[in-house]
């Protein structure tokens, strides 16, 4: 369970759910053992990062105290530096593993809380052996426990610590230092330290929460993402993920090649055939289709009942779009015509045209499609009515656009319902496999 804002979240599968909330109050670490491999797994090279930064700082500042300190306090130099060896040696063994060994990050952070216990053990035996000013321990053993902000100790093991670096000062103070001022010494102590641990508590709890979101969004992205290629051409999806103002209502005047393709003796067939085998025929020829025009870059902008109406050129521009609108037809021919069917089972029959059109979104506020509107669509819808069963017919500017390497049949000037002047048409047997020049 993930939580995130109050509930939590369930990672089932590939999907988040939502659900109560399941992490431990205490640890605040996710109860799901899964989740919380996942959230250690994820974090860890930023832990990694901040444990290796920690412990430069700490060799750093353990070089300048053993340098700098016994001349500046005028006092044994010895223990300082063997103290600062020590925890140098132990920093530089963290340092070590974190570069090297495939240790885990829960293995690193036990080691690294051993080293914290052992420095502020070490700071204090200093100052009692080497004759530092006692008025320095307080400071010291704060400064030592400000370590674990940037090593980013998980909290549990921050709380031991702190509460190991009171009762290590408090030992120091009554041993050493004695006076009425002993409590109120250990409790400015314990009471900085109370504050540090607070303040991881909060660090971690927003940490696992921005966790938590983050999964929240990338989950909501993948499905969106899913749905909006689901339902949309992949060109048309990523525009509008990468450009939500082309999801505008309108559009522009582009040339294109549009096909169009029906399945001839769709309406005797389903006449004659259960709804459930009706669907899963066209499911089984759509599944041939679609991906032929999509190898091609083709953009799917219409299923109506047994066609489907494709666009190439746009939204995407392809300066080959004829050529590819081509391959695409064939394809799908060639595909369909392999799947088991029935002798009578309804056949593609496409066709394709060349020119202008407007293309954009249509519709109203709510609800709208990418389409293609204009002549250069409507005539690719008649040419496929004058296809036979299995044959791509194409228009005269499609046929100009594919030069000598399209193999065609001319089948002359036929009329055409609704339209005046239709050009000669052809119909495309085959193309060059080296395409157009």
């Amino acid at each position: 369970m993930i939580p995130f804002f109050g509930a939590a979240l369930a990672d089932d599968g590939d999907r988040v759910t939502y659900g109560s909330d399941r992490r431990n109050p205490f640890t605040l670490r996710f109860t799901d053992p899964r989740l919380e491999e996942e959230y250690e797994r994820d974090l860890g090279a930023a832990d990694r990062r901040r444990l290796r930064v920690a412990s430069v700082s700490a060799i750093a500042i353990w070089v300048v105290a053993a340098l700098v300190g016994p001349p500046l306090f005028g006092v044994d130099r010895a223990p300082v530096d063997i103290a600062a060896i020590s925890v140098i040696g132990m920093n530089l063994l963290l340092l070590t593993l974190l570069y090297s060994r495939p240790t885990t990050l829960r293995a690193q952070r036990r080691l690294l809380l051993f080293i914290n216990m052992f420095s502020v053990v070490a700071v204090l035996v200093v100052i009692t052996t080497s004759g530092v000013p006692l008025s320095i321990a307080a400071p010291a053993v704060i400064l030592t426990f400000m370590f674990t902000f940037p090593q980013r100790v998980a909290f549990p093991a921050a709380l031991v610590d702190g509460v190991f670096h009171v009762l290590a000062y408090g030992v120091f103070a009554g041993w050493v230092r004695g006076g009425p001022d002993i409590v109120f010494n250990v409790f400015l102590v314990a009471s900085a330290i109370a504050i540090g641990l607070i303040a991881i508590r909060l660090l971690e709890d927003s940490e696992r929460s921005s966790y938590a979101q983050a999964r929240v969004v990338a989950d909501l992205h993948r499905r969106v993402d899913r749905l909006l290629h689901q339902y949309l051409s992949p060109d048309v999806a990523q525009v509008l993920i990468d450009d939500p103002a082309r999801a505008d209502l309108g559009g522009e005047a582009v040339d294109v090649t549009v096909l169009f393709a029906d399945l001839q003796g769709f309406t005797p067939f389903s006449e004659r055939t259960p709804p459930a085998d009706v669907v899963a025929m066209l499911n089984a020829a759509f599944g041939e289709a679609v991906p032929a025009i999509f190898a091609e870059g083709g953009t799917i902008i219409q299923f109506a009942g047994d066609a489907v109406v494709a666009v190439f050129n746009a939204p995407v521009r392809q300066h080959d779009h004829a050529l590819r609108a081509a391959r695409a037809a064939l394809a799908l021919q060639a595909s369909t015509a392999r799947l088991p069917a029935p002798t009578d089972a309804p056949r593609f029959r496409v066709g394709l045209n060349t020119g202008p059109a407007l293309v954009g979104n249509i519709g109203s506020a709510e609800l709208r499609n990418f389409v293609a509107i204009g002549d250069t669509t409507n005539l690719a819808a008649r040419l496929q009515t004058f296809a036979a069963p299995g044959t791509v017919v194409i228009g005269q500017r499609t046929r100009t656009m594919l030069g000598g390497a399209a193999h065609v049949r001319d089948l002359g000037e036929p009329e055409l319902k609704g339209k005046s002047a239709v050009g000669r048409i052809y119909e495309l047997l085959g193309l060059e496999a080296r395409g157009v020049p």
